[in-house]
């Protein structure tokens, strides 16, 4: 069996020069011209298919996509009521959704869901596929339980690949189709009280970044698109009674992230930071980190968690 030797160095030196003509000629000629403008596509009639549909922002998602892009929406949620309370909030507005219960936790479920959906009259090939169930487990590494670690893994982490593993066969042998994963500003940076949230977004982002070389490596035609928001004010956060705090940055309204991450989705963005600006301290902050810098950088934005109302009140009562 032969081995394979690096090229001399001076073919090295040249091939660098090279790619750094190509990417001046890409950036110019073809991603500057997107800032200006980009084609939204139409998913009209098309099947897409939203995990952790039955509420928050997988639910404004669900309307924004039957209502006004006129797409059939599959909503998969483990809360039967919740996913059934959408589709009728759909339909009664004029839109095209369906509810499937699924865990997707467990690979059978989310297997046996996609072959539902395929096999059903209604629906068929699955277009765009859009990962969002997560759950939101918070506390220090030692307050957080065994369970809590592996509830968090199951769903945020295995979930986004059983879903990815039961519709992407279907989108390769088409030659089509469109993966986006919700992700957050936790995908880059690890916090207080986040280490197992954190953990689970650092993975997706490390799976989709993977896929999305697979794809290239065997010249698909599916994109992938990854979204970063930052804390954004839904039933998610409010439901464990905290509001994430920073000098700079507020929650960010609902409506305003279904809107762009739409938008993100149907321009096949590869990432979209919400705000964008986001993109500036996750990335290239980044680059720029120390042990030094961090602490530094971190007292300057002053992320942190307040309490919430009813702690608030609870503490008022304990008080008096």
């Amino acid at each position: 069996m032969g081995t394979i030797s690096r090229e001399p160095v001076l073919k090295r030196i040249f091939m660098v020069i090279c790619f750094a003509f190509q990417y001046v000629y890409i950036l110019l000629f073809r991603e500057l011209p997107l800032l200006f403008y980009s084609a939204r596509k139409s998913v009209t009639n098309q099947i897409v298919v939203i995990t952790g549909g039955g509420r928050g922002l997988g639910k404004g998602l669900a309307k924004q996509f039957a209502i006004k892009e006129h797409a059939i929406v599959c909503i998969l949620d483990i809360n039967e009521n919740d996913g059934l309370e959408s589709v009728s909030e759909i339909v009664d507005e004029g839109g095209q959704a369906y509810f499937f219960k699924c865990d997707v936790s467990d690979s059978e479920s989310v297997r046996a869901c996609a072959k539902s959906i395929y096999s059903s009259p209604e629906l068929g090939h699955v277009d765009i596929l859009i990962c969002n169930a997560a759950v939101l487990r918070m506390g220090t590494v030692l307050d957080l339980s065994d369970a809590d670690f592996k509830t968090t893994t199951n769903v945020n982490i295995l979930g986004y690949i059983y879903a990815v593993k039961s519709f992407v066969g279907d989108m390769m042998n088409r030659n089509r189709g469109q993966i986006v994963a919700i992700g957050s500003v936790c995908s880059h940076y690890g916090e207080y009280l986040g280490s197992a949230y954190c953990m689970s977004k650092f993975a997706v982002r490390g799976f989709m970044e993977s896929l999305h070389m697979e794809l290239i490596e065997k010249n698909n035609n599916i994109t992938t698109t990854q979204i970063y928001p930052y804390f954004m004010d839904t039933p998610f956060i409010a439901e464990k009674q905290i509001t994430p705090f920073s000098t700079f940055y507020e929650l960010l309204p609902l409506d305003l992230c279904v809107k762009k991450i739409t938008d993100a989705i149907l321009r096949e963005e590869l990432y979209c930071y919400i705000p964008w600006h986001m993109q500036f301290l996750c990335v290239f902050c980044k680059c720029l980190a120390s042990k030094h810098i961090i602490p530094a950088a971190r007292r300057l934005f002053n992320f942190r968690y307040a309490p919430g109302e009813k702690q608030l009140m609870d503490a008022k009562l304990n008080y008096a």
